[in-house]
């Protein structure tokens, strides 16, 4: 969340010149698209699994990608509920069993390893990032403070 400079008026400033509103969850989307969160979440999983496995062959990162996606894409919708933050993110991960599955079919595939308890052991990492996302999404879906985005 440090990094996340909540007032970001070029943020503001560009998710508006969309004609993007802010208090609907495409502001909030816009916004962390900006801030790249995906991506970075994508990234430090991919981190992770090459430290333990080596360079992931391009059916592997697609899986990764995929799954890192739908993790995000699925938090920042759930964002918008009234749930605290880790019930919210654990449902996110619920909606991503497809990505999942395919992401575990690919990782027994390339290093051989059981896909399932692969993920079993990743799910902590991803329910962290779904909160993380979660709270950057309700962070931002307001747009930064009327004195902040006048400036």
């Amino acid at each position: 969340m440090a990094a996340l400079d909540l007032s970001a008026p070029q943020d503001d400033a560009h998710c508006r010149s969309l004609l993007i509103i802010p208090g609907e969850l495409v502001y909030a989307q816009c916004r962390l698209a900006l801030r790249k969160t995906y991506l970075n979440n994508y990234t430090a999983r991919k981190i992770a699994i090459q430290q333990q496995y080596g360079m992931l062959d391009e059916r592997l990162d697609q899986a990764l990608r995929a799954d890192a996606f739908c993790n995000y894409d699925e938090a920042v919708k759930a964002s918008i509920q009234v749930q605290d933050e880790r019930s919210l993110a654990e449902i996110a991960y619920a909606s991503c069993g497809t990505t999942r599955e395919r992401l575990q079919e690919e990782i027994a595939s390339v290093t051989g390893v059981d896909g399932f308890a692969f993920t079993a052991a990743e799910r902590p990492t991803v329910i962290d990032q779904n909160v993380d996302a979660i709270r950057e999404s309700r962070a931002v879906i307001q747009g930064p403070p009327t004195n902040v985005a006048a400036n």
